[in-house]
C-alpha cells in the first residue's frame, strides 16, 4: 500500500513538473507573459515620457530627461540632436500613439541599457513600415532615472542586412 501511495505521489509530483502539462499549454489557452522588475521600471518609465509627450507636459518631460540628452537616428549617428531641440521637436509634433514590445533591460547599476520595438497603430491597424527600434540609456537620478540617450532606427529588417544577424523568420500573418 505504502508502494503504491510514494508511486502515486511520485506521478502528482511529475505531473506538476512537466511543463507539457502546465496551465496555458492546453490548447484554446492563453499564456501571460512574465514580466522581470526592471522590464517593468522601465516600461513604466518609457510610458511616462510618452504620456508626457501627448499631454504636452514640458515640466514632466524635463524631470525625465537628462540635461545633456541627445537622440541618434540611424540615418544621421554622427549627428546627434540635442535636448532642446528635440523637445521642441516632440511637443510640437502631432502625437502618434505607439505600444512598446520585446523590450530587453540591461541594468549595468550605474546605467541601464533598454532596448524596445516601438510599434504604430493607426486607428487600430499594425503601421508596419512605421515600427521604430529603440536603445534608450538611462543613467540614475536620486530615487529615479533619467533618459541619456535615446538611439533609433527603422525596424523593417527587409532593408538591410546587419553583419552578424541572422536572415529574419518569415512573418506568418495573424487571422483573427
Amino acid at each position: 500500500m505504502t508502494t503504491l501511495i510514494s508511486a502515486l505521489g511520485l506521478l502528482l509530483a511529475v505531473g506538476a513538473w512537466n511543463p507539457a502539462w502546465a496551465v496555458g499549454d492546453e490548447p484554446g489557452t492563453t499564456r501571460i507573459p512574465t514580466v522581470t522588475r526592471t522590464v517593468k521600471i522601465f516600461t513604466e518609465l518609457e510610458n511616462a515620457i510618452s504620456s508626457a509627450i501627448q499631454k504636452r507636459d514640458a515640466a514632466a518631460l524635463q524631470k525625465m530627461i537628462s540635461e545633456d540628452f541627445e537622440l541618434r537616428i540611424g540615418k544621421l549617428p554622427g549627428a546627434p540632436i540635442p535636448r532642446a531641440q528635440w523637445m521642441d521637436s516632440v511637443l510640437r509634433e502631432p502625437f502618434v500613439p505607439t505600444r512598446i514590445e520585446q523590450m530587453a533591460v540591461h541594468d549595468f547599476s550605474n546605467i541601464a541599457v533598454v532596448s524596445f520595438l516601438e510599434s504604430v497603430a493607426v486607428a487600430g491597424k499594425h503601421d508596419v513600415g512605421k515600427d521604430v527600434f529603440v536603445v534608450d540609456v538611462w543613467k540614475p537620478a536620486g530615487n529615479t532615472w533619467q533618459l541619456a540617450i535615446r538611439y533609433a532606427g527603422p525596424a523593417d529588417s527587409r532593408s538591410i542586412a546587419i553583419p552578424g544577424g541572422a536572415p529574419p523568420a518569415p512573418q506568418i500573418p495573424k487571422k483573427y
